[in-house]
């Protein structure tokens, strides 16, 4: 996806301080990055918000000007930028929402005022995703990299337009059931693997005075991500052609498994599966849910965890599990994609910079550090990157050939994630029927 025209990044409020993991060898991160071919969601960690003017500079030759969200994980890449490049200083502006992101990076795009590197999301879907900045000549080309050789050849598609790669896949994430793992063994639990088990747990969990599944709507795009949970298994694992096959007039959102992941989901509300008013409950209330424990888990992007575990009491442990829809455990596929990408502007002030510090994420050891600091996996090959329990069943799903796409990265329009996200806080809420959904969003797909 990208979960990024959502309405707040998976990170805001003051920034949050854990410990980072060590680095560890494995060769897990070079599976990875050939095993791909999907489109991705970023999340992101606590910052300031601040207004759209770019950071100012006092000396165009040595000064980085740089935007993102997620700022302890990207903090950490620049500060390993600096410990590698100190003749140049980093100016950074940490903006978390993402609609305030795409808002003022686009402003300051057009005004000329861009920062010389910016995230950017993988894909199309938004008018921060590489396709419409690449599109609107916004970034620069950068098939001329030394590093763009590193780019597995089912990453350059959501990288670039055209054929030309223009931005840095950093990241790699996926949607599936986080855990607390204390929480599943107070009351006997372990992660379902069909869709009857999974209306099980939320009978147990209530059962024990807890919810099954947090959700966080007030920050509307959390939304999307158990209806892309579902539709892995339910579409878009059976039928990866599924948005081809719309965009030629071939197939539906109505006439597809999207229907019947709208009526899972209206079982599990029915179920009581999630906490009594998730459309006024946002992120950072979602995650405290699961860190202590009030619910046993949540569907999410891999890398939310962190927003869980600055909430945790000491001791308690997340892991993930592959989220089924069906009651056949062998047809569950799990959504992995890149999760952000880093784009030059088209106009930096110092190119010079810019490409110092793409070279540097590119990296193995720019992509270990984002990917360790960040609770994702590399993107480019990362020999000293070994995965966590959040990430291993991610890299088991793209191994055994069980990943998917996340939907939107590979939606034609912006109109349809739009559309989607308002669509799916009515859905939870219980004031529109599914149906009534999916002919919006096929309304939205010929817009």
């Amino acid at each position: 996806m990208t979960t990024q025209s959502r309405d707040v990044a998976t990170d805001k409020g003051e920034p949050m301080t854990r410990p980072i993991q060590r680095l560890r060898l494995a060769g897990a991160a070079t599976v990875i990055a050939g095993a791909i071919a999907l489109a991705g969601c970023s999340t992101q960690m606590p910052a300031q918000e601040v207004d759209g003017s770019s950071a100012p500079s006092t000396d165009a030759q040595s000064v980085l000007t740089f935007a993102s969200g997620q700022q302890a994980a990207a903090q950490e890449l620049l500060d390993g930028f600096q410990g590698a490049y100190p003749q140049y200083k980093v100016e950074p502006v940490f903006i978390e929402q993402d609609s305030a992101y795409i808002q003022q990076l686009r402003t300051q795009l057009s005004a000329g005022t861009a920062p010389d590197i910016f995230k950017v999301w993988p894909g199309g879907g938004d008018s921060m995703a590489i396709h419409s900045v690449a599109a609107d000549g916004l970034v620069q080309d950068l098939s001329n990299e030394g590093w763009a050789s590193l780019v597995p050849e089912n990453l350059r598609g959501l990288s670039g337009l055209d054929g030309s790669l223009h931005s840095l896949p950093a990241t790699i994430g996926g949607i599936g059931a986080i855990y607390n793992d204390q929480a599943m063994k107070e009351i006997g639990a372990s992660a379902p693997t069909t869709w009857t088990e999974v209306l099980d747990l939320c009978v147990d969990a209530k059962a024990a005075g807890k919810v099954a599944y947090a959700l966080g709507n007030k920050d509307a795009w959390t939304a999307q991500l158990l209806p892309y949970a579902l539709t892995a298994s339910l579409v878009y694992g059976p039928d990866p052609e599924f948005t081809n096959k719309q965009v030629a007039g071939e197939a539906t959102f109505a006439d597809s498994g999207w229907s019947t992941a709208l009526e899972r989901i209206d079982e599990m509300r029915k179920a009581q599966c999630f906490n009594e008013g998730a459309n006024g409950t946002g992120y950072d209330d979602q995650m405290k849910l699961v860190a202590q424990g009030e619910a046993l888990g949540a569907v999410h992007v891999s890398q939310a965890v962190s927003g869980a575990q600055q909430y945790a009491p000491e001791n308690v442990t997340f892991s993930l599990a592959p989220f089924p829809a069906t009651d056949n455990a062998d047809e569950t596929y799990t959504p992995v994609a890149p999760g952000l990408n880093f784009a030059m502007n088209a106009k930096a002030k110092n190119p010079e910079a810019a490409s110092a510090f793409l070279e540097y994420a590119a990296s193995p050891e720019g992509q270990a550090l984002f990917a360790v600091a960040s609770n994702s996996t590399p993107a480019l090959p990362a020999p000293s990157y070994e995965a966590d329990a959040i990430n291993k069943p991610l890299i088991a799903a793209q191994t055994g050939q069980r990943a998917t796409v996340y939907p939107d990265q590979t939606w034609p329009n912006t109109q349809v994630k739009e559309e989607f996200m308002i669509s799916m806080q009515e859905l939870f809420n219980g004031t529109l029927e599914a149906s009534e959904i999916l002919n919006r969003l096929d309304e939205a797909m010929q817009g």
